[in-house]
């Protein structure tokens, strides 16, 4: 391994692919490291709309020289999400399933939060590539296999290629994660699929002039807003440089969690199916709702969390390690700090003159990682029991209860604290004790 190049190869260029690519670029490994993304679509494109970036994922892109070219896409008044700035607004959470809304809380802390669609995200990630790493389009994985110290690649298209290090960032219904816990963890045979969370999320991008005309007061407009009610919440904030305003309303069955999701996950519908859950909700929800044209209908799907991330040749990334719920807006975060412990830890190896243990690299990255990212995973499910009134203490509400401000004063105590990991630590300092296992 001391003598030629690590042949890496990246499954899936979604977010953290992407991010994993950039940091090998930054690193500046090229002599070291041959780098093949593989991705199953025909061309580079993003499913899903509006993407946030907490103070944890700004030091990351910030760290690949990514923070300029990001912030010049911010709308207007909305500074990056910097842990070193004073506290700022993230969102407003309004207790909103009664013609009179509620203000439940401000949730603000230091650094707080940059909103992007997904597309500038992507878009911005490419850019930060370099030319030596090979892009490989409509190559859809469908096995591995270890051999020895390589791995041999088989893709539905019939290409077959050789590894030494395996990354599978190929999402929630991952083939890496699927083909490893069959060999390796049977008594984790049950995560391999995912399952649902018995919630659906209608998403749209609305125009934030349609909402103007409407509402010109309407706080969307330039407040991050979540809007509460009993099984449902609608968030809200601005992207595109305030030209639209991503929106996500969503249904929960709360008896449904953990079931198999029949059907297809994702779905078009009307704004009509999704106007009918918030009838008797305030205005600027139903305002929202009557502008969501050409939505689709999202089944949250999660996976379970697993005991392992990596294991000798192969690791698992982002969705493929940890699918979660939005409710904490992190899932592509934490797949920002999974590209980039394990990007780092690789090009320590690399660099350090002996003969790589690539089982030593994805066992740290596994150690940093796993704890961290079933953590967020767990506290982002809490969280959104908690803005659908069905976190401890909170189960007794209906829909449309008017209730105390000591209540709603308890409930904006609990959202708060469920935050605070995302200002409370930084991925240098888990970086720092990667290292430190080297």
């Amino acid at each position: 391994m001391a003598s030629q190049k690590l042949r890496l190869a990246i499954v899936g260029g979604g977010i953290g692919g992407l991010t994993m690519a950039v940091a090998l670029s930054r690193l500046d490994v090229d002599d070291l490291i041959e780098v093949d993304v593989y991705e199953a679509t025909p061309k580079m494109t993003q499913v899903g709309a509006g993407i946030t970036i907490w103070p944890r994922g700004w030091t990351i892109l910030r760290a690949l020289g990514l923070e300029q070219a990001l912030a010049a896409l911010m709308p207007p008044g909305q500074e990056p999400a910097k842990v070193d700035s004073e506290p700022r607004l993230a969102f407003t959470y309004r207790k909103s399933d009664e013609r009179e809304g509620s203000f439940i809380g401000d949730l603000k802390f230091k650094g707080g939060s940059s909103s992007f669609h997904r597309a500038e995200v992507q878009d911005v990630l490419l850019s930060g590539i370099s030319s030596s790493i090979r892009f490989h389009l409509s190559c859809r994985l469908s096995s591995y296999k270890e051999l020895g110290r390589s791995i041999s690649l088989e893709f539905e298209n019939g290409r077959t290629a050789t590894c030494d290090l395996l990354v599978g960032a190929d999402g929630i219904k991952s083939v890496v994660r699927k083909i490893l816990l069959s060999a390796e963890f049977p008594k984790e045979a049950d995560k391999i699929d995912p399952v649902w969370s018995g919630t659906f999320i209608y998403r749209s991008l609305i125009d934030s002039d349609t909402i103007k005309r409407s509402n010109p007061n309407h706080r969307a407009l330039t407040t991050p807003t979540v809007y509460c009610g009993k099984n449902k919440h609608v968030v809200v904030y601005p992207v595109m440089q305030g030209k639209l305003l991503n929106t996500a309303a969503f249904y929960s069955e709360p008896e449904k969690e953990g079931a198999q999701f029949e059907g297809p996950p994702v779905i078009d519908t009307t704004k009509d199916n999704i106007a009918s859950h918030y009838v008797g909700w305030e205005e600027e929800v139903r305002c929202l709702v009557d502008h969501m044209d050409k939505p689709s209908r999202w089944a949250i799907q999660t996976s379970g969390p697993l005991s392992q991330y990596a294991l000798r040749g192969v690791a698992l990334l982002g969705d493929a390690a940890h699918a979660m719920t939005p409710h904490q807006g992190n899932g592509a975060g934490q797949a920002l700090e999974d590209a980039y412990i394990l990007a780092n830890v690789i090009s320590k190896a690399v660099r350090s003159g002996t003969p790589m243990d690539i089982s030593k690299v994805t066992g740290i990255y596994s150690k940093i990682r796993q704890p961290f990212g079933n953590f967020v995973q767990s506290s982002s499910r809490v969280q959104g029991l908690l803005y659908e009134m069905n976190g401890p203490g909170f189960e007794d509400i209906n829909e449309g209860d008017s209730l105390p401000r000591a209540r709603l004063d308890e409930l904006a105590d609990r959202i708060q604290t469920g935050w605070e990991w995302v200002w409370t630590g930084s991925p240098t300092d888990d970086l720092e004790r990667a290292f430190e296992m080297m």
